[in-house]
């Protein structure tokens, strides 16, 4: 069995990854780490080995907007037709963007049972 280094939390909302160079919104986040995410998206999937800006948003007050730089290192085809999983790893994300996620994943394992 495959030990990760961090624990995944899922959001309690839907949480938006969006594109940060041309503002397309590539899915929605599925669970969240300190060091990545898996994002379930719909018709076209980001690339493997891809390296994306994106922005993490949520329409909802309490969720923070968190800026990173990551890259995408899988996906595959969901269960519904034309939905693609991907799994990402954060590469870049500034001391500050770092503190909000990691706040933000708190809440989350706070929330979880």
């Amino acid at each position: 069995m495959h030990n990760r280094a961090y624990d995944r939390f899922s959001p309690q909302s839907t949480i938006q990854v969006i594109d940060k160079l041309s503002g397309r919104v590539l899915g929605v986040l599925i669970n969240v780490s300190r060091a990545g995410f898996m994002m379930l998206s719909e018709g076209k999937c980001p690339e493997a080995g891809g390296i994306h800006q994106l922005q993490i948003v949520s329409e909802e007050e309490e969720t923070p907007d968190i800026s990173l730089g990551a890259t995408c290192l899988w996906n595959e085809e969901a269960n519904a037709r034309h939905s693609y999983w991907s799994g990402f790893e954060i590469i870049d994300i500034s001391p500050e963007e770092q503190e909000k996620l990691d706040a933000y994943i708190a809440t989350l394992q706070q929330s979880q049972p």
